[in-house]
Parts: C-alpha cells; sequence; structure tokens
C-alpha cells in the first residue's frame, strides 16, 4: 500500500509492516543488521521481476540462430533491436509515472504487456510479426529499472547496498541456470518452446509484483513529454537501421546517409527539446553535474559492450562449421550452456563481493578493476575461441569483469545521488545503457556481417568475424575505461556507510542538490 495519501509527499517514508528494525536509532547496529522475514519476502518477490529481463535476454540469444534459420533471414539483429528500441521509449514514460502513481503499478501494467509481447513473439506465423511481438514485449524492460528504484523505497537505508547487490549479483545464478534449461528446451522443443518458456516467466513475476508493498508517490502529475519519446526512439531507429543496411547498401550509399543522417538530426532535435520542456524524459541537465555525468556515460557505454558480447558467443558455438560458409563450433545449445557454468558462478560472486566491498573501498576503484578485466577477457575471447578449454576461461575472466560491473555502477550511482534522485539516476542510467545497447548491438552484427556468407537467406560467420566481432566489444570497454578516468573521487555510498557503524564521516558523499525539475 502506499504510505502517503498525497501524491507530492515528501520521499522519506515510513517503514512498511514488518520492518522491525527500522523504528529508530534506539537499536543496535546487530539488531538494524539482522533480516527480517518481511524482508527476505520482498527480496525475493523484486529478484524475479527484475532479473526477467535478463532470462528473457539469454533464451532470445540462444534461439536466435534457429529463428534465423527458420524464417530464412539476414535481419535476426531486429529480434533483439525491436525488443531495445521499445524499453528505450518505454523506460523514461514508466520512471516518471512510477514516481507519480507508485512504482508496483506501474510494473504490473507494464508486465501484463509484455506477456502479451511474448504471447505474439511466439505464436508469429512470419518474421515480421514476431518483430512486432518484440516490440510489444519490449515494454517489459523498464521493470527492471523501477525494481531497482522500488529497493531504495522499501528497505531501511542500512540494507540498500546489500539488496541491490543481491538483486543485480543474483543475474550470476540466472546466468548459470537459464541457458542450461533454455539449452534443454530448444534442443527438445525448437524455438517456440523456449519462447513459451519466457510467457510462464512472465506469468511468474506478475504473481511475484502482487506480493510487493506499494512505493512511496514522488511527482506531481504533469504532462508527459511524448516529443521527447518520439525524437529519441525515431532517432535511434534510424541510425541503428542505417548501420545495419551499411554492409549491403554501401556505406556511402543514398539510402544509408539519409537514415543515419535523419537519425542524427532527429537526436540533436532531442537535446533541444528535452533542455526546454519542464518534464523531460531524460532530465539532462542532471547530466552537468560532472560526478553524475562520468558515472552515468563511463557504466553504460561498457555494460552495452558486454551485453552485446554474449551474442557473439552465441552465434559462434550454435550455428554449424560448414567448410567455406560457416566457422561455428556446431555445440547444442545445452552444451553451450554448460560450458558457461563456471562463468555463471564468478559472475554471481563478483556481484555479491561488490556489494560488500564498497563498505570499505571506493566503487570506483571497484570499477576501474571491472572494466580492466573484461578488456582482457574480450581481448583473451579474440585470439582463443576454437575449443571447450578457450571458451570457458575466457568466460571467467568476462564474467568476472561483467559482475563487478553490474554491481559497481549501483554503488557508484548510489554515491553521487540523493535519495529524491535515485529512481531518475536509475531510469537515465538504464535508458542510457539500452541506448548504446542499441548502437552497440547493431555494430557488432555489422562487423560480422563483413565477414559472412549469405547461404538459403541466413547469414553465416568466418573465424575472422568473430575475432573482429570481440576485439570491437574490447575497443568500446576500453573507451568507457577512458571516460571513467575523469570521474572524481567517490566515497562510499551513504547506504553502506550507514550499515557500517564504524565508518568514518568522512567517507560520506558530500550532500547532492536536487536536479532542477522532478525527480
Amino acid at each position: 500500500m502506499n504510505t502517503s495519501p498525497d501524491p507530492a509527499a515528501p520521499p522519506t517514508a515510513p517503514a512498511a509492516t514488518g520492518d522491525l528494525d527500522a523504528t529508530g536509532p534506539t537499536r543496535s547496529a546487530s539488531e538494524t543488521s539482522r533480516w527480517t522475514a518481511a524482508e527476505l519476502r520482498r527480496l525475493a518477490a523484486l529478484t524475479w521481476p527484475g532479473q526477467l529481463l535478463v532470462v528473457a535476454g539469454i533464451v532470445a540469444a540462444n534461439a536466435q540462430p534457429q529463428i534465423a534459420q527458420h524464417f530464412h533471414t539476414t535481419q535476426i539483429a531486429w529480434f533483439s533491436l525491436a525488443f531495445t528500441l521499445s524499453t528505450i521509449v518505454a523506460t523514461p514514460f514508466a520512471v516518471r509515472l512510477g514516481e507519480m502513481h507508485g512504482k508496483r503499478r506501474v510494473m504490473l501494467v507494464l508486465a501484463a504487456a509484455g506477456l502479451v509481447g511474448d504471447i505474439v513473439t511466439v505464436v508469429a506465423p512470419t518474421y515480421p510479426v514476431m518483430v512486432l511481438g518484440r516490440v510489444i514485449g519490449g515494454l517489459y524492460g523498464p521493470v527492471a529499472v523501477l525494481v531497482l528504484a522500488a529497493v531504495r523505497d522499501l528497505f531501511p537505508p542500512r540494507k540498500v547496498a546489500m539488496a541491490l547487490g543481491t538483486v543485480t549479483g543474483s543475474v550470476g545464478v540466472l546466468s548459470l541456470l537459464t541457458p542450461l534449461l533454455s539449452g534443454r528446451l530448444l534442443d527438445a522443443f525448437g524455438w517456440r518452446g523456449a519462447l513459451w518458456f519466457l510467457v510462464a516467466s512472465t506469468v511468474a513475476a506478475i504473481g511475484a509484483l502482487l506480493v510487493v508493498p506499494e512505493t512511496p508517490r514522488r511527482a506531481l502529475a504533469g504532462r508527459l513529454d511524448r516529443a521527447g519519446a518520439l525524437l529519441l526512439g525515431g532517432g535511434l531507429a534510424l541510425v541503428v537501421f542505417g548501420i545495419g543496411q551499411g554492409s549491403g547498401w554501401g556505406w556511402s550509399s543514398a539510402g544509408v546517409l539519409s537514415a543515419i543522417g535523419t537519425g542524427l538530426a532527429a537526436l540533436a532535435a532531442f537535446v533541444v527539446v528535452e533542455l526546454r520542456v519542464a518534464t523531460p524524459i531524460l532530465d539532462l541537465r542532471m547530466l552537468g553535474r560532472r560526478s553524475l555525468a562520468t558515472v552515468l556515460l563511463g557504466s553504460s557505454v561498457p555494460q552495452a559492450a558486454f551485453f552485446a558480447s554474449q551474442s557473439i558467443l552465441i552465434f559462434l558455438a550454435l550455428f554449424p562449421p560448414v567448410p567455406h560458409v560457416s566457422d561455428g563450433l556446431g555445440w547444442s545449445t545445452t552444451h553451450n550452456a554448460v560450458i558457461g557454468i563456471p562463468a555463471g558462478l564468478v559472475t554471481f560472486a563478483a556481484g555479491i563481493g561488490v556489494g560488500k566491498a564498497v563498505r570499505t573501498i571506493s566503487p570506483r576503484a571497484a570499477w576501474y578493476t571491472g572494466l580492466t578485466v573484461l578488456t582482457v577477457g574480450l581481448v583473451l575471447a579474440a585470439l582463443y575461441h576454437r575449443d571447450t578449454a578457450h571458451i570457458i576461461v575466457t568466460g571467467v575472466v568476462m564474467g568476472l569483469g561483467g559482475g563487478i560491473l553490474m554491481a559497481g555502477q549501483q554503488a557508484m550511482i548510489v554515491s553521487v545521488v540523493s535519495v529524491e534522485e535515485q529512481a531518475a539516476a536509475n531510469g537515465m542510467s538504464s535508458l542510457l545503457t539500452q541506448v548504446f545497447l542499441a548502437l552497440t548491438n547493431q555494430g557488432l552484427y555489422a562487423v560480422l556481417a563483413a565477414d559472412s556468407t549469405v547461404l538459403k537467406g541466413t547469414a553465416f560467420y568466418h573465424d575472422r568475424a568473430f575475432t573482429h566481432a570481440y576485439l570491437t566489444m574490447a575497443a568500446i570497454v576500453a573507451l568507457g575505461l577512458l571516460i571513467s578516468l575523469a570521474i572524481p573521487r567517490l566515497g562510499r555510498p551513504a547506504d553502506a556507510v550507514a550499515a557500517d557503524p564504524a565508518g568514518e564521516p568522512a567517507a560520506t558523499p558530500a550532500p547532492v542538490s536536487p536536479a532542477p525539475g522532478p525527480a
């Protein structure tokens, strides 16, 4: 239930029923560090809806080779891009509506829309209908952002850092189990069987959200920035379309140049609109603060490369070896999933470890470590990817780096924003990651297509394509590292300091003034 009947109520809400450890400063540190049964139930209920986007991404990525061959399409990139672009447009609206009407209510609506999209996708008779289903299904995407913002609302300050680390770190377990399950489904029932699993998973997420308490309302009703959303979504769609057609039409062709040029013009207009409207979907004025701008940009770029790089292994492992046509390894989906178990375990452990480590070290130090490890892993994958041992070792290195990045990003955001800005910062972070992911994915497919052979309507990739793709992702992560070098010195997250009674006051970040406009 909402903790305040007033939509403009102050951001600090009383503890939810059952939060006995958040009742006041009279309780000891040991008592307030204990997790109540209500908090554990709440954490479990938020974890599945929050990570279903990861599950859907793994299942969908594993299904792509079969879908491409079933529909005889060379445009398989749009299977993921349609979902991503829809999420990009929906996320800012979802964050704003969640602040106005309560995050739980908005998450339930988005999950229901995602369920409709999942059903359309799985029963699609043609590839265009499937892409339409993915567009509708992409409306589920903002749920992951709202879950992270809801954690800040529904847990005492002492426990927020650990709760965020658990929710984000659980991706490692899901990365371990989901490929195994989807592999069994794909090998036994084909891609439709795997996508029916996503339908059931979305139903389970809706059930979990029903038991989550409502969050406080922190924003007044106002006009939604529809023009900004259309300019952002349309501009990105045109740019990624132009990049995708570059190899086939020629990079200097009128069609490619027109698409990219028009898209860039729309994105430029988007910037102008966002700086003028009262309630922008992306408050670019927040990026005027160096600390927040460098954290968001420095974390979004390499995370996009990490997520996009997963597709390289999918096509490498699952496409068949065909002389002079395809240099895939020809593994079954299940075998590829088993090979990925060590990487999944390492990713999970890294996420949990960062949640604890930021109590004593700066999140920036953890972030630099993650970026370095991930870059090394991608370079190693570019050089060594021809047998099982290569895939296991490089996967562990990349999983370690990726786990540190995902948990470290949340720790850095908490370090540079106020409680009131948390939802807006998470929304902007997710939106920027999705924007860079759309561009990175399309660039990745362009790199792969440059060294491919089309057979019966399906593009198969040569070994050079996989090498160049991994190196491209490594270069993007390195770019993120360069951006991150501009991040100023960060203290420990305020929540982590609160959880550590021995924490020095000097380690607490300085107060942050609220950004112009609504949170």
